[in-house]
C-alpha cells in the first residue's frame, strides 16, 4: 500500500500545525501579559503586568494594594487568561460573602466580554443570579465564586483566588 503524495503532505502539514500551536502555547503560557494584549486586546498598564508577573510565578501571592487599584479587574483578567491557557482548569473564587466575591463575575467578567470579542468567544455562558456566579468556558474550564466560610467545603479547585482575604477569618483560610 503506497500512500498518495497529498496525503503524505497533510499529515506532515498537520504534524508542524500541531508543533507550532504547542510553540504558541508554550511561549503565552510564560508570557501572559502578552496573550492578555495580543489574543484578548486588553491592554495594561506597568503595575498590572507586574501583578500578573507575581500571579504567575508564585504559588501563593498576595498582593496589597489601595482602593481603585483594579484588585478585582486584574484577578478577573488573570482568572479569565488561566481559564483560556489551560483547558479544563477549575477556578474558584472565595470571598467573605458571595456578593462581593459575584462582583468579579458578573460586573469585570460580563464587561470584558462586551469590550473584547475574543474574550466573548471563549466564555460559554455566565450565571449570575441569587445563588450561583460562574462562568464557564468553550473549553472545558469554569470559574466559580464560593463564600469563604465551612459550608463552602469540599469544593475542588486547580486554582483559588481569595477576594479581600483580610475579611476571611484566618480558622477558613
Amino acid at each position: 500500500f503506497v500512500r498518495p503524495n497529498s496525503m503524505v503532505r497533510a499529515s506532515t502539514l498537520e504534524g508542524e500545525r500541531k508543533e507550532k500551536l504547542k510553540r504558541w502555547i508554550t511561549f503565552f503560557r510564560r508570557n501572559p501579559h502578552r496573550f492578555i494584549l495580543d489574543y484578548f486586546g486588553i491592554r495594561l498598564y506597568p503595575f498590572q503586568i507586574l501583578m500578573i508577573w507575581i500571579l504567575q510565578r508564585s504559588n501563593l501571592a498576595y498582593i496589597v494594594a489601595s482602593r481603585a487599584a483594579s484588585k478585582t479587574w486584574i484577578l478577573a483578567v488573570w482568572s479569565l487568561t488561566l481559564a483560556v491557557l489551560y483547558p479544563g482548569i477549575k477556578i474558584k473564587v472565595c470571598s467573605k460573602t458571595l456578593k462581593q466575591g459575584a462582583i468579579l463575575l458578573s460586573e469585570k467578567l460580563t464587561i470584558l466580554q462586551s469590550e473584547h470579542p475574543n474574550v466573548a468567544r471563549e466564555i460559554h455562558h455566565i450565571i449570575a443570579n441569587s445563588n450561583s456566579y460562574e462562568a464557564i468556558f468553550h473549553c472545558g474550564s469554569s470559574i466559580v465564586v464560593v463564600p469563604s466560610s465551612d459550608s463552602a467545603r469540599g469544593g475542588r479547585a486547580n486554582f483559588i483566588l481569595i477576594e479581600e482575604s483580610r475579611l476571611v477569618p484566618k480558622e477558613i483560610l
